[in-house]
């Protein structure tokens, strides 16, 4: 195999891993849901309406605008999200496939027509 190809299965491979890691960490999430007591939640200063987060939250494999530029990213380029941490946004870059991060506030997800 060549380099290149290596290169390119193991950025499908943490691509893989990482899909698997959200989707337990989301049964995890509805597994805790369910036990926890249907109590109305309250509500906190910096947490947003289950409505609207629902619509905006970023997922891997979701495709994002990218609102700042970088190295080897543009201000408007569009990517596919790799991984999402609290703090972060790891994405490729279509135009280039640069494999890249941001914070949140510096993407928004681009919705599907």
């Amino acid at each position: 195999m060549d380099v290149s190809d290596l290169v390119a299965k193991l950025a499908k491979l943490q691509i893989e891993q990482d899909d698997i890691i959200q989707q337990l960490a989301n049964r995890a999430r509805d597994t805790e849901s369910k036990t926890k007591d249907k109590k109305p939640k309250a509500r906190t200063k910096d947490k947003k309406p289950e409505a609207q987060q629902e619509d905006t939250e970023i997922h891997p494999g979701d495709h994002v605008l990218l609102l700042t530029g970088g190295l080897l990213c543009n201000k408007g380029d569009r990517a596919r999200v790799t991984k999402v941490t609290g703090s972060a946004v790891h994405f490729i870059v279509l135009r280039n496939s640069h494999n890249t991060y941001k914070k949140h506030k510096n993407v928004r997800k681009v919705q599907s027509a």
